[in-house]
């Protein structure tokens, strides 16, 4: 219990407690006192259970007129002494506390409150949310692109597995140490070519290396892809614009204008069928 042992509810206050003629000021504290003391709520029990076993055993017999009244009276008179727990109680800063706690509860300023943080938490999950929709929305372009590319990895994946690819390897004539070679990987069908160089020179300056299709119907090479190798010499072209159903003789590599051209304007350099 919140208030010490030695505060218990004396046996006329609990008796009155039982048969209901407490003051309405008293019975408030008393209830709230027996909700925290087992020993007064024990007490209680006991008293009420002997009450009703006495007004079961007792025959009824008819109240002399003005009686109750008379006895309610006397019980709730403003001058009757207060009992020693009420003294004890009153001094008690445990019930004082209690009291306040209880009054302020009963006053509008509670709800005030609750509806000002309720006001508040509702603003925050609004801001919150926004806040949220707003970083969905900054993520999208960097989302699309992810999507994208996962796309075109998961097509370079498949078409590397296919079994309908052409694969050629490119030498330089005659071979020599380290030479500069290129690998391609085609498909005419799809038009889809993945080319891969080693060993490949710097081009002169404003210029770089074009790869060509040698169409196997004869004609006009078809351009492939503009390419510049790293320091290391190494250098790729993956799924350049070719069209679909050019069957090829072989492929070759030439040095062109950086911006490229449509036609070779120089001797083949590499090639391979």
């Amino acid at each position: 219990m919140s208030m010490p042992e030695a505060f218990h509810i004396a046996e006329d206050d609990l008796i009155q407690y039982a048969l209901g003629t407490l003051k309405e000021s008293q019975y408030g504290t008393l209830a709230a006192h027996i909700s925290l003391c087992n020993q007064c709520r024990d007490r209680l029990a006991e008293f009420q259970l002997e009450l009703a076993c006495y007004a079961a055993s007792i025959p009824q017999e008819e109240v002399p007129t003005g009686a109750k009244d008379r006895f309610l009276a006397k019980l709730t008179a403003d001058d009757a002494p207060a009992s020693k727990f009420a003294q004890m109680r009153d001094k008690n800063k445990v019930f004082i506390l209690s009291k306040t706690f209880h009054s302020w509860l009963e006053s509008p300023v509670p709800l005030k409150v609750l509806s000002g943080l309720l006001a508040a938490a509702l603003a925050f999950t609004v801001y919150d949310d926004l806040s949220h929709i707003h970083q969905i929305r900054r993520l999208q372009p960097a989302i699309q692109r992810y999507e994208r590319d996962i796309a075109e990895l998961q097509d370079l994946k498949e078409f590397l597995k296919g079994s309908n690819a052409q694969q050629v390897s490119l030498h330089e004539k005659p071979v020599l140490t380290k030479a500069p070679e290129g690998h391609t990987l085609y498909s005419a069908a799809t038009g889809k070519l993945v080319f891969t160089a080693s060993n490949m020179p710097l081009p002169p300056s404003g210029k770089a290396y074009e790869l060509w299709v040698l169409p196997a119907k004869g004609g006009a090479p078809v351009p492939a892809g503009m390419f510049t190798p790293d320091l290391q010499g190494n250098a790729a072209i993956i799924f350049p614009d070719i069209p679909q159903n050019v069957q090829a003789a072989g492929f070759g590599v030439t040095v062109e204008k950086a911006e490229g051209s449509p036609v070779p304007t120089s001797a083949i350099i590499l090639s391979g069928q």
